[in-house]
């Protein structure tokens, strides 16, 4: 972080310069650097990390495509411009070039705004896929440009799922508080059989546009197996939750509000929604806790049972009942 800072502080003390440079200028003193913070190599034809003059649909080409390693599809693509250039005259042009290739993230960037973009995200309007804009000159913007852009968060599907979440946030209504029901309503699967792998893959919406088999590799089965487990343990313990899948994750609601999920992984992880302060005394602890959207990621272990008092408390918290 204090290498991204320090990169961060050395360009904006030579802002009078970059106002007056060309777009090479700024791709070479602003962004290369700043990617190198974020630990991508630009240097190994080995790993060939950062691709510069990317060639997309229709033999077009965009600035640099981020790769994890050499021979793999991109991850990220980025269209530079000179600093201080207008983002809104070229978002388009990233935008259909990283859908067309089916590149999640998107980036346009004048070196000084960072506009990052979700491609797959439906909305009315590119605006409506704009995750986050981050100016460097914001105190705030090393840790958006490492939530988003940091090599291991791409690496692990972490940036593109807090992306999925933050847009899912603002579509959201806004949260209203609701007395709970005195008796809740029994939930449908407690007298549907038990969840099994085959009744989670054929509850999945028949419209639904994504392959989970991509995201998990071989173990698409155990994703589904967790779903399941989990569903089993929401009817035994009679939990008022509904199932939604999304492209990263399977979420949980309570009433509209997001209390836990799990993320289609090599190794499947669940995630549970509360603030660190609460999650950090309970046993087991996370792996990871993300500040920014407040939620800890867990491995589930052999059983999903093993979560079982983690889970319970985030319910708890959310329906504000209290078994």
């Amino acid at each position: 972080m204090m290498s991204l800072k320090n990169t961060i502080a050395h360009v904006l003390e030579h802002q009078d310069y970059l106002e007056q440079s060309n777009e090479a200028t700024a791709q070479q003193y602003v962004v290369l650097p700043i990617l190198r913070d974020l630990g991508w190599n630009d240097s190994d034809l080995s790993s060939r990390e950062v691709l510069p003059e990317y060639t997309t649909v229709g033999g077009q080409r965009v600035d640099y495509a981020l790769t994890l390693a050499a021979g793999q599809e991109p991850k990220v693509l980025i269209e530079c411009k000179k600093w201080d250039a207008l983002l809104e005259r070229h978002e388009e042009q990233i935008c259909f070039y990283a859908y067309s290739i089916n590149v999640p993230i998107a980036i346009i960037t004048n070196g000084k705004v960072w506009r990052f973009y979700l491609s797959w995200w439906k909305a009315p309007g590119l605006s409506g896929r704009v995750f986050c804009e981050t100016d460097i000159a914001n105190p705030e913007s090393a840790s958006n440009l490492e939530a988003y852009l940091l090599k291991s968060n791409v690496e692990s599907g972490d940036a593109e799922l807090d992306a999925e979440i933050e847009l899912e946030n603002r579509e959201a209504p806004d949260p209203r508080p609701v007395e709970p029901d005195p008796v809740p309503p029994q939930p449908a699967n407690l007298v549907d059989g038990p969840w099994t792998i085959d009744r989670v893959r054929n509850s999945i919406p028949s419209d639904f546009p994504y392959d989970y088999s991509t995201l998990c590799a071989r173990n698409v089965g155990e994703f589904y197996s967790r779903v399941a487990e989990l569903q089993n343990l929401i009817a035994i313990e009679g939990w008022e939750l509904t199932a939604a899948f999304r492209k990263n994750y399977c979420g949980f609601y309570y009433r509209g509000n997001r209390v836990f999920g799990i993320l289609p992984r090599k190794a499947p992880k669940f995630v549970v929604w509360r603030p660190e302060q609460e999650l950090i005394q309970l046993d087991p602890q996370y792996e990871r806790y993300d500040r920014v959207f407040r939620y800890g990621a867990y491995s589930p272990g052999t059983t999903v049972n093993q979560l079982r008092p983690i889970l319970a408390f985030a319910y708890r918290k959310h329906s504000g009942t209290q078994s």
